[in-house]
């Protein structure tokens, strides 16, 4: 990280009194240990002033101490305690008008913090909104600066297996450090992007849902009236208003056609891409819940087809089949769900990470309580909870507890109440445990099963 202290951003025109002079100067010994990595004394001092900045009525002094207070907690690995740290102190140094590099560097603390925490998505967002702060920032020169975010982002794109844009960012970041002529346009498209990924993120965050799908539709053109409709950006642009029109505003006739433009650029591009591998399974989630099935086992299809080449991880092929079980189960249609979430169950399939496969156990055992077909709904909990109860437990015990629930509903439907009586008392004690309560179809059913 670049780190040029400025003592100037610590001098103030108007006059002080003894005690706020005091605070200044504990302030500048505190980024003085911070710079020589005397972190653990850096913090030591922070604590004893902690209090008296927070009540001070200057914001700069402020926005300084959290920056550094945000750096001190990022050497000694707290990355999830410093990112609010540089927050506030970002929205101060705003507030401040002041764009120096103890400004920058609160970005670039963020967007690290966020990396090492694999949290790639807000990694890259920081590192994004870094390069674009530092067109306006007041600084002598920002080429370091640019060429560290440059790196990291491209080590980012490579540890998600994305090589071309990970190149791509270490030729910008040496093109930085040597000084060499750079491509004026191309950097301001750059610049340009970052900027509408930017207002895109924070509409977003906001929950300002309409307003980000406008943008994206503007974003979109913009893209590819600069770089046409086969690049990476324009591609992710196009999935993420899809996904919001879909998932956020529930406008899934209107996503439909987005996904269908990705899914019909599958054959053109020279290799696999994850928003492609997305779309086909949004897609085939899509034509489930409208119930257009014709056109769905054609996605289903093709998907499963392209999927199966891509290789990506995060995409195994089966995996649009849960895609298409999900839109009918929603839809309540129980006979399509369970047609599909067989397909997915299948033995042979590897499981996907996380708690998909049990999610897709448990809804599967509905589809068959609401298709009359209890005793497959037994069978399928039943070796659930031989196999993976102990890891639902741990992972995700209101699953688990649902889990018994309907392993109590279905034994019930076959005629043992003694037997469902416990399964459904078990799901019980973990809903009192979870929520401080019991549903109220639970509690109904353990009524009818004590019931002589």
């Amino acid at each position: 990280m670049v780190r040029t202290f400025l003592i100037l951003i610590l001098t103030f025109s108007c006059s002080y009194t003894y005690a706020q002079d005091d605070l200044i100067e504990k302030v500048i010994q505190i980024r003085k240990l911070v710079t020589d990595l005397k972190t653990h004394e850096a913090l030591t001092l922070m604590s004893q002033i902690e209090n008296r900045c927070n009540s001070y009525n200057n914001d700069t002094i402020k926005a300084v101490f959290l920056e550094l207070k945000g750096q001190a907690l990022l050497d000694i690995e707290k990355y999830e305690e410093c990112i609010p740290y540089c927050k506030d102190a970002i929205l101060l140094f705003e507030k401040c008008n002041l764009r120096q590099y103890e400004y920058l560097d609160a970005f670039y603390i963020i967007a690290t913090s966020y990396h090492r925490l694999k949290d790639y998505k807000n990694a890259e967002r920081f590192y994004r909104k870094g390069l674009l702060r530092s067109v306006a920032a007041n600084v002598s020169s920002t080429n370091q600066y640019r060429s560290a975010l440059y790196l990291n982002l491209g080590n980012l794109y490579k540890a998600q297996g994305d090589s071309i844009l990970a190149s791509d960012c270490y030729n910008r970041s040496n093109q930085l450090q040597q000084k060499k002529p750079i491509n004026v346009d191309e950097w301001n498209y750059v610049d340009w992007e970052n900027s509408q990924w930017d207002k895109i993120m924070e509409l977003v965050d906001a929950k300002k849902y309409e307003e980000a799908a406008n943008m994206y539709a503007v974003f979109i053109d913009g893209i590819k009236e600069k770089k046409g409709n086969r690049n990476k950006s324009y591609l992710l642009a196009v999935y993420s208003r899809a996904i919001l029109l879909s998932r956020y505003l529930d406008k899934v006739n209107d996503a439909i056609p987005l996904y269908s433009e990705l899914v019909s650029l599958s054959e053109t591009l020279s290799e696999p891409d994850e928003n492609i591998c997305g779309a086909f399974c949004n897609l085939a989630l899509c034509y489930s819940r409208i119930g257009e099935y014709d056109k769905l086992n054609t996605v289903v299809t093709k998907g499963f087809s392209y999927l199966g080449k891509a290789n990506m991880n995060g995409y195994p092929p089966h995996m649009i089949y849960r895609f298409s079980g999900n839109g009918a189960y929603w839809q309540k249609d129980y006979t399509k769900a369970i047609d599909y979430y067989e397909l997915y169950l299948k033995p042979s399939n590897k499981r996907e990470e996380g708690t998909n496969y049990e999610e897709i156990v448990n809804q599967l055992s509905v589809s068959y309580i609401f298709s009359n077909q209890p005793d497959n709904a037994q069978t399928i909990l039943k070796n659930l909870l031989k196999s993976d109860k102990a890891r639902l437990n741990k992972d995700n015990p209101s699953l688990l507890a649902t889990v018994y629930h309907n392993l109590g509903r279905a034994t019930m439907l076959v005629g043992s109440k003694s037997e469902a009586l416990k399964y459904l008392s078990t799901s019980k004690e973990m809903q009192v445990s979870l929520y401080g309560e019991v549903s109220e179809r639970t509690a109904q059913y353990i009524t009818e099963c004590s019931t002589k």
